[in-house]
């Protein structure tokens, strides 16, 4: 979104073209330019616009380019960063500065180091107090979402999504290797990697070090818009450390405007990739899918940890638990090293909570066999989802009593266990004390908390 599009859309900062000029180029509103242009403010104020980045992460460079605006140009800039994650959130987003208020200069290109550890998923344009921008550049590290790095799920272990690189090459004459792993479609023969044309022995290659470390199960090379300049055979090697490599996809032929899979039985290991492509010739896309290893996605999701703002940070710790002391408490330990120190600053942050603390803890759950769009709780309830309908009216009648005479709803650790035990658990803690209930249920609060955080950071968890 932005506040101001008159002259020309927000949208052109983001065109992956370098800026043109068009001498006699207008349009019914005024001069044709290649940016953004807001019309000239007649009051105070200063524009902005927003904008979603394509790859969340940790900003280090940012580019303001100001090619052709001469006279039209803005004196100053600011940049502004928030990691709300989803476009309907953005009206809700907390906003931290990351470049301060700067002079701009016209018809030039402006590059300025960022340093901000924060995973971004937008960036708020300001100019002071109106003009064009021509191109807006975002550099820095790619920083994937939970959901993009599972043990169990089959990924892009080499996308530029989870932090996959292209380290090396033989030959990048008409284009770099890196454009393989890109996620998005290939847009032509321009958006891939290709060779110049070999005339000697041999064979070209590139290497990748993958994102996310893990096994492969299958590889595509993607050789679209590659019809008469495609390689006619591919090889593969793997690596662990990017030194010492291992032959596991021999010569194998591939077509020409193609996605071409090939699958590897059984899967192998590997943290780097070698692609050789023979003798030569432009490759759209390159795709290793696999599932990464728990240590690697373990720290990945930590990395994300880490790096989150403070306000997705108590999104994801209040999912943990819903006491705001502890999440704050947890919010001052970072950063963390490992994932054994989240669970040690997690236990000691539950030391010195008061009874408030608790209650508030208690009431982020839902009541145990309710039926709710709470996910995580759900999950651990499983046990209690397919039970017998007159256990469940018996559960829902003691959770309502538990409720009554304690003042809080009934917290016991569900994982592993059905209905039944739930229910007699219920029954037997009847007859506690309000103050051993506190007790009671703030320790199977606690069971709960390591256990989503495990969870959380890609961890196995017992039952």
């Amino acid at each position: 979104m932005c506040n101001d599009e008159f002259f020309a859309e927000a949208a052109n900062l983001l065109s992956p073209e370098d800026p043109v000029w068009k001498e006699h180029e207008y349009t019914d509103r005024g001069k044709w330019m290649d940016g953004w242009e807001s019309r000239r403010r007649r009051e105070p104020g200063h524009d902005w616009c927003i904008i979603a980045l394509g790859l969340p992460g940790r900003l280090r460079q940012v580019t303001v380019d100001t090619s052709h605006f001469t006279g039209n140009y803005p004196e100053q800039f600011s940049l502004e960063a928030c990691g709300v994650g989803a476009d309907e959130l953005v009206d809700r987003a907390e906003w931290t500065e990351v470049l301060a208020r700067t002079d701009l200069e016209g018809d030039s290109i402006a590059k300025f180091e960022v340093d901000a550890p924060y995973r971004v998923t937008h960036v708020r344009l300001n100019i002071y107090p109106d003009g064009g921008v021509a191109r807006l550049r975002v550099m820095g590290d790619p920083i994937p979402q939970m959901s993009e790095v599972c043990p169990d799920v089959a990924v892009d272990l080499a996308s530029l999504v989870v932090g996959g690189e292209a380290v090396d090459a033989s030959d990048s004459y008409f284009s770099p290797p890196a454009n393989m792993i890109r996620p998005t479609e290939p847009a032509g023969m321009w958006d891939g990697w290709e060779t110049k044309r070999r005339r000697g022995p041999g064979h070209d290659w590139a290497v990748f070090r993958l994102g996310l470390p893990g096994l492969v199960g299958e590889i595509v090379v993607d050789t679209r818009f590659f019809k008469g300049n495609s390689p006619g055979w591919v090889s593969l090697h793997t690596s662990e450390d990017g030194e010492s490599w291992q032959e596991v996809v021999t010569r194998h032929p591939v077509e020409s405007d193609t996605m071409n899979q090939i699958s590897l039985d059984p899967p192998v290991p590997a943290g780097y990739l070698r692609l050789d492509i023979i003798p030569d010739g432009g490759v759209a896309r390159f795709r290793a899918m696999g599932t990464p290893g728990a240590e690697a996605a373990g720290g990945k999701r930590l990395e994300y940890l880490n790096a989150l703002l403070p306000q997705p940070l108590g999104h994801f710790l209040t999912t943990a638990c819903a006491a705001p002391r502890w999440v704050e408490k947890m919010g001052e330990s970072r950063p963390f090293s490992s994932v054994e120190e989240v669970l040690d600053r997690a236990e000691e942050s539950f030391a010195g909570l008061e009874e408030t603390d608790w209650l508030l803890a208690f009431a982020g759950h839902p009541r145990i066999g309710e039926r709710g769009d709470d996910a995580v709780a759900s999950s651990e309830q499983s046990g209690a989802r397919d039970a017998d309908g007159s256990v469940l009216e018996e559960l829902e009648r003691v959770n309502r009593e538990y409720e009554e005479r304690f003042g809080f709803t009934y917290i016991v650790y569900a994982t592993g266990k059905g209905a039944d035990e739930m229910l007699k658990i219920a029954q037997e803690r009847m007859g506690n004390t309000r103050a051993e209930e506190i007790e009671n249920a703030a320790g199977e609060q606690r069971r709960i908390t390591v256990t989503r955080l495990r969870r959380m950071l890609c961890q196995d968890v017992m039952a």
